[in-house]
């Protein structure tokens, strides 16, 4: 028996690899649902997902794996809606409308025009993303537009991320078709459970010797193992140290009899006036994300702060009151995404002994396509030594 230990998407994916190649697996994880940080709540009639998060299903794991086609789901606008003083500006794909390059409230012509140099240049070894953005020329866009999106991305300042990890990102926004499922992002990773036989949750594991799993008072023999939990629990049960840094983030919920916009657009302050990096009318975008007659907004911060500074923040961002607004939940999530910084090597390989491999994005890239491929990648790189 193989057993994969974790049922987020990396596991998931990794199980379903192994079970596609005929091997039969065990899927265990400590909580009572799977997906581990992609996960839903409801609560009063809305779904809150921890954390926001969009799923681009242009990525190409989501592809391979046909998510998309197993879900309904609603696609994002191609366009980030920019608060600056007083007034809100959309900018755009080019490729959809191309009159919001022309917009000089958000980035001279010639700055808007560079992110295509970007996209075509190669990163400098050690550079940051912040760097490589600005020797690109991007210059009044980046501090205007993408500095502050970014950061809602990345859960860090630009100039602490890796230029190579940056890009790849970049490019998968611009090419990508980013949504979220009708009911919410749990959705996706209980689809991919569906396909799997035998997950065990509730089981927590205790310790590893060898390959055998100690699990509250039993013991079970595995011949291979896969550890695909997030980096803290993958270092208490190796008894390794942390090697990637790890970034945190809350989110907000506040409803609404009365929206502050019609738009589903990602709204960023391009003054960086407050704690808050990001805020969505999540509802605008499925509306079974609130009851009828309500509207929920949801919003980050990647640094400390109270209620009371993120609703005066989303007062100045959004341009209207929200003494109204109804406080619904947070969700303070540590440990949110790896942060690759810059001049980071990649580790190349998933096999930690004869008997254990690692998965996680810690070992690709800080996404949900990362997750999935470090999951596939342990599956593969196990299938190729169990060839031997």
């Amino acid at each position: 028996m193989y057993v994969v230990i974790g049922a987020g998407l990396a596991g998931l994916s990794a199980a379903l690899t192994l079970q596609n190649n005929g091997l039969p697996v065990t899927v265990l994880d400590s909580a009572d649902r799977v997906g581990g940080r992609v996960a839903s709540d409801l609560i009063e009639g809305f779904i809150l997902d921890r954390g926001f998060q969009l799923i681009n299903f242009n990525y190409p794991e989501v592809k391979r794996l046909n998510l998309g086609g197993d879900l309904s789901y609603e696609i994002a606008p191609r366009s980030i809606k920019v608060s600056i003083d007083k007034n809100q500006f959309s900018l755009a794909d080019p490729r959809r409308n191309p009159f919001s390059l022309f917009s000089p409230k958000t980035g001279s012509l010639t700055s808007k025009l560079s992110v295509l140099r970007y996209l075509a240049t190669t990163p400098r070894n050690g550079e940051s993303a912040e760097s490589h953005l600005l020797r690109c020329g991007t210059g009044e866009l980046y501090q205007l537009v993408l500095k502050p999106f970014l950061q809602g991305v990345f859960l860090a300042s630009p100039s602490q991320v890796s230029a190579v990890v940056g890009r790849e990102i970049v490019g998968s926004f611009i090419t990508g078709k980013s949504g979220i499922p009708v009911d919410g992002v749990a959705t996706l990773p209980r689809i991919l459970s569906e396909r799997i036989k035998d997950i065990r949750l509730n089981t927590r594991v205790d310790s590893i010797s060898g390959n055998q799993i100690m699990i509250q008072d039993q013991v079970l023999n595995a011949k291979k193992i896969i550890i695909a939990t997030d980096l803290t629990t993958a270092g208490q049960i190796l008894g390794a140290d942390e090697v990637t840094p790890l970034n945190s983030c809350t989110t907000w919920y506040h409803s609404t009899d009365i929206s502050p916009t019609d738009s589903a657009e990602l709204l960023v302050d391009g003054q960086q006036r407050g704690p808050v990096v990001n805020s969505i009318v999540i509802s605008n975008l499925s509306r079974k994300y609130a009851p009828a007659g309500s509207h929920l907004i949801s919003s980050t911060t990647i640094t400390h702060a109270s209620e009371s500074e993120v609703r005066r923040h989303l007062q100045v961002m959004w341009g209207c009151p929200t003494e109204k607004w109804r406080f619904l939940a947070k969700y303070e999530i540590n440990s949110a995404l790896p942060l690759f910084k810059p001049g980071y090597s990649n580790l190349g390989t998933a096999r930690w002994n004869d008997s254990i491999y690692r998965a996680g994005d810690y070992l690709t890239s800080p996404s949900q396509d990362g997750a999935l491929l470090s999951g596939r990648l342990a599956a593969e790189e196990l299938l190729f030594d169990e060839s031997f």
